[in-house]
């Protein structure tokens, strides 16, 4: 059977039992906190515990027969939520960026008459604030189907976020709907609107945009993490520990051998 756990190592063999694996005797110590005696491991009740519940899943790593389905649609929203953080956070970049790359350096037009006048790149900027409301829109929705605590919790403090910031949202042009969806009227950002006043919400630490990345960014791992469980392989992670298989945990309780 090739179902892992991912990053179960020894600490976590140690802590199971309630020990820690910095010295010998800390590990017996919080054997015996836990368990009232060896007997109680070899009487096959803990092998019981950790067969009854990898029983669940095929040798894939999937739920088998009427939960398989549900399984295989995790799967699939929970890469769609992915996808779509990495969309939003990609979208925030391009508002976010400082530099050469910053979209709201003031540049040098010319008109007919030869008059130079200085001014932020208002279709630049449209496209990229439309951008972001686009991808933000596209997390919102595939983010509340999800079963993952988690994503939810982040989604909903995207949702929450963008609500408070409802008002000066307006004033940049940019509306809430029943959907939650944010919707950005043109002719409103490109000739009202105080680009001042925009580059504030859009740009810079601490901004409304920056807050809306930094939950995209936490959806995602979320939704990488629970990927992982699904999927992950037996492998060794950055600490040196390796991922453990269901067969390597319960060879721990066999009195067979």
């Amino acid at each position: 059977m090739s179902l892992t756990i991912n990053s179960f190592g020894n600490d976590s063999i140690y802590s199971l039992f309630g020990g820690s694996s910095n010295t010998t005797s800390s590990i017996f110590g919080g054997l015996e906190a836990s368990l009232t005696n060896l007997s109680q491991i070899r009487s096959g009740s803990y092998a019981k515990l950790v067969k009854s519940y990898y029983a669940k899943y095929d040798s894939e790593g999937n739920l088998k027969s009427e939960s398989s389905a549900k399984s295989k649609e995790n799967l699939s929203n929970l890469s769609g939520i992915r996808n779509d953080a990495s969309g939003l956070n990609k979208a925030t970049d391009a508002l976010l960026a400082k530099g050469s790359n910053s979209i709201w350096e003031q540049v040098e037009t010319e008109d007919e008459e030869g008059k130079v006048t200085k001014d932020y790149d208002r279709d630049k900027i449209y496209n990229a604030i439309n951008n972001f409301a686009k991808a933000y829109n596209e997390l919102v929705d595939s983010g509340q189907e999800a079963d993952n605590m988690g994503v939810l919790t982040q989604v909903a403090a995207m949702v929450t976020t963008s609500q408070k910031a409802s008002a000066t949202l307006s004033k940049a042009g940019v509306y809430i709907d029943s959907k939650n969806h944010l919707n950005v009227d043109e002719d409103f950002l490109k000739k009202k609107a105080t680009m001042s006043y925009v580059k504030d919400l859009f740009s810079g630490t601490g901004s409304y945009a920056y807050q809306i990345a930094t939950k995209a960014s936490m959806t995602n791992s979320y939704a990488s993490t629970s990927l992982a469980d699904i999927t992950g392989k037996k492998s060794y992670n950055n600490t040196g520990s390796y991922s453990l298989s269901a067969d390597d945990i319960i060879s721990k309780f066999d009195t067979k051998s």
